[in-house]
């Protein structure tokens, strides 16, 4: 089987402090693009650890790093909720704050990612140089929806839903060139396909998701639905959810800007970022998705493109009735084999990294 051969210069990595990040990004700064980050005081749509002034330098010596190697910054203000705050006066000012705060260090970035149709209109007015992303966690996805807007943004995620339909992805792109604008798309989400908690979930980042998952544990409740769902033994929807196979990413080439990885909060940055970089991965599928998953199987990446079943599934205009769900089952039994330590860790794979 030929290798796939890499895309050129388009992935966006989150920035990630449980590795060194400039020892872990510095062997493919030729494929990175840009470095998305929230800044500190920011609240963004993952659980942050407390700013210490040893993590508050790290960011910032990473992020110098990324501007001398010519990789740009993306500063994100994508938490989905801000409460009281979410159309005044304070939060345009704290936006402001932090903008100025970043430059200060030689660090203002040239995109801003966002939820907040807000945000993007201060940030318009303020600072007119940067430039606006709509964050995938909008989930715009039609033409008509992003022609509301035009003026609000310069690029934009295409719905995470369909992004394994080269026809949306090229007809959404050709939308995108027609009207001066940029397109990416995440490569590695580890959601369910139309999972019913995603607003919900994004929503509680931005009150204190961490701590409420204490409280709801009580309960024998978490907003993690994937969790709860492959629990249940449900494991064939992975095989049909929205992550692509680091070798499919080329066939991207012609209609993305940007590719976006999340190693914002995994465990392993240095496996995904590596296998993006490189479109090829020999490994255990479930590892590099974010969230990380451990299931009682390992998902044979090599095995899954060698076989005659994974493109009717990738391809299918829609997986998600009774034929998708058959197919994917006949492809999990296909490309998987049992994992050797123990059936127990996916809930443990949970607990450890993204705290219950």
């Amino acid at each position: 089987m030929t290798a796939a051969k890499p895309m050129t210069r388009k992935l966006t990595v989150g920035w990630f402090d449980n590795m060194p990040f400039i020892e872990t990004c510095a062997p493919f700064a030729g494929r990175i693009k840009e470095v998305f980050f929230a800044w500190p005081g920011v609240v963004a749509s993952r659980p942050m650890d407390d700013w210490t002034p040893q993590r508050r330098e790290r960011i910032i010596a990473d992020l110098k790093w990324a501007r001398v190697n010519n990789i740009e910054l993306d500063a994100i203000f994508n938490s989905s909720c801000y409460g009281d705050i979410a159309m005044t006066e304070t939060l345009a000012d704290l936006v402001t704050d932090k903008l100025r705060e970043m430059d200060a260090q030689g660090l203002a970035p040239e995109h801003l990612t966002t939820t907040s149709p807000f945000i993007a209109t201060v940030v318009r007015q303020r600072f007119p140089e940067i430039k606006i992303r709509w964050s995938i966690n909008m989930e715009i996805s039609t033409r008509l929806a992003l022609e509301y807007v035009t003026d609000l943004f310069d690029s934009f995620y295409a719905g995470r839903e369909f992004h394994r339909r080269l026809d949306y992805i090229a007809e959404m792109s050709q939308w995108a060139a027609a009207h001066g604008k940029e397109m990416g798309m995440q490569a590695n989400p580890g959601c369910l396909r139309n999972c019913p908690f995603h607003h919900f979930h994004n929503n509680l980042h931005g009150h204190g998701r961490v701590g409420q998952s204490a409280a709801a544990a009580k309960f024998n409740f978490t907003n993690f639905l994937c969790r709860t769902n492959y629990e249940r033994g449900r494991y064939a929807d992975f095989m049909r959810a929205i992550w692509i196979r680091p070798e499919d990413l080329p066939r991207y080439e012609p209609y993305v800007s940007i590719v976006k990885l999340a190693t914002r909060r995994h465990p392993h940055p240095d496996k995904i970022i590596a296998a993006y970089a490189n479109c090829s991965y020999d490994g255990d599928l479930a590892e590099i998705v974010d969230p990380f998953y451990r299931f009682p199987m390992i998902i044979d990446n090599k095995a899954l493109g060698a076989s005659k079943l994974w493109p009717l599934l990738r391809d299918a205009v829609d997986p998600t009735g009774p034929e998708g769900e058959e197919l994917a089952r006949r492809l999990l039994a296909e490309v998987s084999r049992p994992r050797q330590d123990g059936a127990g860790a996916l809930g443990k794979a949970f607990g450890d990294f993204f705290k219950g």
